[in-house]
């Protein structure tokens, strides 16, 4: 039978839809096959491991490769640790001079950075008590002269016969008394340094040195119990250079240590000494004790102030040094990885010491030569303290 043109059309469009469903259903099945197949080539093979009784773990496979070993290296007993320091006075070469009496500052002789002498005059003062204690003594001179007159007379009427020998003795010892009164009072004097003056208080230098700080001018009151000195005067021939230790490293600083010491100011002088004291005991504020290092300085170029640093080139206690990356830190406690003979990794407790940049001194636990974990030892860890 003949097909019409219509009949023809809707034949067509049955045979399409039919195809297109083919197809659908033959991309479905081959994406079904492909993805599972593309989610196996993703997915690692897994990796063998086992632990063992004592904790060691067993790696194999591609976990294996995650793992970097390193052997511990000695540890550096050359390797300077530095500290940071500060230039200070000598203080058995420096003297703060305050004020022995109350007083107004009547002339004043020198200024900073002025060299002095020991008894060079320093400055004046016009105080009452030194007026005072000179009108004691006076009194007491004339009193002694009374007496001494008094005691003449008494031995000329002796020898006359016209007096007694008992007031002879008598003028005698007040002589002796006006003498120690005379005596008390020029001491008096001189214990508030009236003996250097006639009208005031001369403050003299009790050592040679630079003027190194005045706090004082003319018609400055100054009073006997004031805690500020008036002047500081220092010998600068020898300085000390002073640094923090805090607590870590306080057991491997000690007195004799050999040292390098370097100032801004000069960035091309190494300026070499030894440590001379540790302090007995921590300075509560900075948690720290003070090494002190003695050093001459003939030019004066080192100054009370400065900033510097403290490399001491001590000798070192530890017995290996290891990466940061190795350490593993749990509480109190430090442990790190050893990979042993026949492969398997084990932990062991360390005692470290000083941080050196990267590395860190190991005390106790490993020697230097041990191969150690330097890369996944968390894993390693994890693994090691998966509970059972």
């Amino acid at each position: 039978m003949p097909l019409r043109p219509g009949r023809f059309a809707r034949v067509a469009r049955v045979i399409e839809v039919v195809l297109l469903v083919a197809v659908v259903v033959a991309l479905s099945a081959a994406l079904g096959w492909l993805l599972p197949a593309c989610k196996r080539r993703v997915e690692p093979p897994p990796a063998t491991r086992s632990r063992r009784a004592d904790r060691s773990v067993v790696l194999s496979g591609p976990s294996a490769a995650y793992v970097a070993v390193e052997a511990a290296r000695p540890a550096r007993g050359d390797s300077p640790r530095s500290l940071v320091a500060r230039i200070t006075y000598d203080e058995r070469h420096v003297a703060r001079i305050g004020p022995p009496i109350n007083g107004r500052v009547a002339k004043v002789e020198v200024v900073t950075g002025d060299k002095v002498k020991a008894g060079d005059v320093l400055l004046t003062l016009s105080a009452p008590d030194i007026a005072g204690a000179q009108a004691q003594v006076a009194q007491a001179k004339t009193a002694r002269g009374v007496a001494e007159r008094a005691a003449e007379r008494a031995r000329i009427l002796v020898e006359e016969g016209a007096g007694s020998e008992a007031e002879r003795q008598a003028a005698e010892a007040a002589v002796a008394q006006a003498v120690s009164e005379e005596q008390r009072a020029v001491a008096a004097l001189a214990a508030i340094g009236g003996a250097h003056g006639q009208t005031g208080y001369q403050l003299r230098a009790p050592i040679a040195g630079t003027v190194a700080e005045r706090n004082v001018s003319v018609g400055t009151q100054v009073n006997a119990d004031q805690s500020a000195p008036l002047l500081t005067i220092a010998d600068l021939s020898t300085v000390w250079v002073v640094a923090d230790v805090y607590e870590k490293s306080l057991a491997r600083v000690r007195v004799g240590d050999e040292v390098a010491i370097g100032v801004l100011a000069f960035p091309g002088r190494r300026f070499e000494g030894k440590i001379a004291h540790v302090s007995a005991a921590i300075d509560p504020q900075r948690r720290a004790a003070l090494a002190r290092v003695e050093l001459p300085n003939p030019d004066l170029s080192l100054r009370p102030g400065m900033f510097a640093t403290m490399d001491v080139r001590g000798l070192s206690e530890g017995v290996a040094e290891v990466p940061m990356s190795a350490v593993l830190a749990r509480r109190d406690q430090f442990y790190v990885f050893v990979r042993g003979a026949d492969g398997a990794y084990a932990q062991r407790e360390v005692t470290l010491g000083e941080q050196r940049g990267q590395h860190v001194t190991v005390l106790s636990g490993i020697v230097a030569g041990d191969p150690i974990v330097t890369d996944g030892a968390i894993l390693l860890d994890a693994e090691a303290n998966e509970a059972l």
